[in-house]
């Protein structure tokens, strides 16, 4: 009897191993319908949201903090960092996420990095994105992160606090900063200048008996190796005749006479480039449909025959790849081709763009929030000669129109 029992018993665990596969599956399937639905399955509510007492797995905006995360993104637009962001609120005495929702821990001052996760959070535009990390494996409780192009991300499931345009203008000064080394001096077109050599962030240092005096350089450029020649600059000097600059280009945009041949050239330059995008795409696309003739060919050969099945084997294999590699190619054109578009687009309205420059004109001092909506960033070489790119496609135009006059080299 105990023979048959031990005989019996790897058969039982093969079962029940294979049982709770299937189950672990199963549940998996049902997730990831509700996740493609835009249900929200988390935990807990986004700060600044509640789940719904009347529809199940939805966000509802919560009016008691709904207004604490408009005023982070007010906070963060208008120059301020995360760790600045947070004492503002500990000073403020507002509540802290945990506290808010009472849990058993409860953080007593805010974090700087909640918040930048809630800067970062699509939720806050009404997007529901979920399935961010995968188990490993059904038999242990470890996970691993996915790719953000792995993400099921379901748009306008539940009503927004934050303005998409507001949002992403967010997530370009912080892409735009990312890599600044904290510090405790703050100073007009911070997270703006680049080295133009090695592309590296360029920094201020302050010099000097009170250190008042500052000068910007590459971190490269330090040490005995010098791995960049960046020359130093003297920021205030580097400050005055980079605004004298972008003023003097803004004027020419303002001035509606120019504008026209301007925005023609702009049109011209991204038709252009839609075209040699579609055309690439037409390539690939032949590419990929006589790929497939052969993969036909190939099976057709070995079904008659014609081809063992180990080179058929090998041969399909390299076809595969082939395929699945000019596929990317398509995906990364196609790609390329919806953002020119969308800047196509984008610089057929330019009324925000025209009130930020009105406004920016206006201004003898101007904030750098006014600077991170102009300038996508400020290029410094060697020879101390300064490089300007705008975020308008107009405002590159003229820039490159009167390069020569506008390249500007700080003595």
């Amino acid at each position: 009897m105990d023979n048959t029992n031990n005989d019996v018993t790897p058969f039982k665990a093969i079962i029940n191993d294979m049982y709770a596969k299937d189950i672990s599956k199963k549940i998996k399937g049902v997730l990831r319908e509700k996740e493609l639905k835009g249900e929200y399955l988390g935990s807990f509510a986004p700060y600044g949201y509640k789940k719904s007492s009347h529809y199940k797995n939805k966000l509802e905006i919560d009016d008691n903090v709904s207004y604490i995360v408009k005023r982070i993104f007010e906070l963060y637009s208008t120059g301020n960092g995360f760790q600045k962001i947070a004492n503002i609120l500990d000073n403020e005495n507002i509540k802290t996420p945990s506290q808010h929702m009472d849990m058993t821990y409860q953080r007593e001052t805010w974090n700087p990095k909640s918040i930048r996760t809630i800067l970062i959070n699509e939720a806050y535009i009404g997007n529901t994105v979920q399935n961010k990390c995968v188990s490993i494996s059904y038999k242990i409780k470890k996970k691993r992160k996915k790719a953000p192009e792995e993400y099921i991300r379901v748009e306008n499931t539940h009503e927004a606090i934050i303005s998409k345009e507001w949002f992403y203008k967010v997530q370009e000064i912080i892409k735009s900063k990312k890599t600044v080394s904290a510090t405790k001096h703050d100073f007009l077109f911070k997270g703006l200048m680049f080295c133009h050599n090695c592309g590296r962030k360029s920094r201020v240092c302050y010099r000097g008996e009170k250190k008042k005096i500052g000068y910007i350089d590459c971190s490269l450029a330090r040490g005995k190796d010098k791995k960049c020649k960046t020359a130093n600059y003297n920021f205030n000097k580097f400050e005055e005749k980079t605004l004298t600059a972008i003023r003097d280009i803004c004027k020419v945009y303002s001035d509606k006479n120019d504008l026209k041949e301007i925005y023609e050239k702009c049109k011209n330059n991204y038709n252009n480039m839609i075209d040699k995008e579609n055309s690439n795409l037409q390539d690939i696309g032949e590419r990929v449909e006589k790929v497939s003739r052969k993969s036909e060919k190939l099976y057709r050969d070995n079904l008659n025959e014609i081809i063992t099945d180990e080179e058929y084997h090998k041969y399909s294999k390299e076809f595969i790849e082939e395929r699945e590699t000019l596929k990317r190619y398509q995906k990364i054109i196609q790609d390329k081709i919806r953002l020119i578009s969308e800047k196509k687009e984008k610089s057929k309205d330019n009324e925000e763009m025209e009130s930020t420059i009105r406004e920016f004109l206006k201004l003898e001092n101007p904030s750098k929030e006014i600077l991170y909506e102009l300038i996508d960033r400020i290029e410094l070489d060697e020879y101390k000669k300064i490089y300007i790119y705008f975020n308008s496609s107009e405002l590159n135009v003229i820039n490159e129109q009167i390069s020569d006059k506008y390249t500007i080299v700080v003595v």
